[in-house]
């Protein structure tokens, strides 16, 4: 053990663990709502925070510690939207273990990337939502309930302009088609969706909400476009488009343990690099060398 720090007993390694785990956390959840300036201000804080009390500055501290209660709150009410949907997605994973239980097949992604392909052809505008994980239900409202199979002829139906669900989206949830004439939340990007319509709007509202993947035929060039994540990509061919769909799928689908542990290392390893090396830093310097006092 280096001079000046305490032995690192079990209890040490378990709290560097718990720490870990949440800052790589907080780091994903910064990362997925694209807020790095907000990363890098707690980070400074922390920062100042560390060397205050390595330093002795009590009246630093204190001050810290003073307005520690309305930083949280301001947080709180600066982040309540991200904040739903992280417990959501907590919740979700709890439930479901990360994958979906059922999802469209590959004959059914086909008839999907056919459909929309021909409403292309034809200027036929239409919104279409692969539900992910996260839940749909306080992002989406109207429309129509509908439990029926995924086919062209449905499709097409719906979006045929005498339909009147034609301006709404179409969800599909687990390989079923579950509303149609949805109404979707429209994005606040204006960067991105610059000289786009209405559905584009919609579908980068959603993916900026929840993990859903929406699809876009524009009804005046007849391109085909995807949201996720809060990315607008227009697709230059239907087979771009059918490899996105399934490889969306192919994420939440069941896994055997061997590619789950696979998945876990290969994924993210920048943010686990930084969570490890931030854990065993504040462990030093308010355990290591503090239990020492």
């Amino acid at each position: 053990m280096p001079h000046g720090l305490k032995p690192i007993v079990l209890s040490d390694i378990m709290d560097m663990l718990l720490v870990g785990t949440l800052i790589y956390g907080l780091l994903l959840w910064f990362k997925r709502t694209k807020s790095a300036f907000v990363a890098l201000g707690l980070l400074l804080i922390v920062v100042v925070y560390t060397f205050a009390v390595q330093a002795g500055m009590y009246m630093t501290i204190r001050l810290f510690q003073g307005f520690f209660a309305v930083f949280v709150i301001g947080v709180i009410i600066i982040f309540q939207e991200e904040l739903r949907s992280m417990f959501e997605r907590i919740a979700v994973w709890s439930l479901t273990g990360g994958v979906l239980k059922t999802a469209p097949t590959h004959r059914q992604v086909e008839i999907l990337v056919s459909s929309l392909g021909d409403l292309g052809r034809e200027h036929i505008g239409a919104l279409v939502v692969l539900r992910g994980l996260d839940p749909l239900d306080r992002h989406v409202q109207g429309g129509w309930d509908l439990n029926g199979d995924l086919s062209e002829a449905l499709i097409k139906s719906i979006f045929d302009s005498h339909s009147l669900g034609h301006d709404g989206a179409f969800i599909v949830e687990e390989g079923r088609v579950t509303r149609f004439g949805a109404q979707l939340p429209l994005s606040k990007d204006f960067s991105k969706i610059t000289n786009l319509g209405t559905r584009h709007s919609a579908a980068l509202g959603l993916s900026e909400r929840c993990d859903a993947m929406c699809l876009v035929v524009s009804e005046e060039t007849g391109k085909i476009s995807f949201a996720l994540r809060g990315d607008l990509l227009a697709v230059r061919d239907l087979e771009e488009l059918q490899d996105g769909i399934e490889i969306f799928l192919t994420k939440h689908l069941p896994k055997t343990p061997q590619s789950r542990l696979y998945q876990f290392l290969a994924d993210n390893m920048r943010e686990k690099a930084i969570a490890t090396v931030v854990s065993i830093l504040l462990w030093v310097f308010f355990v290591g060398i503090g239990g020492l006092r």
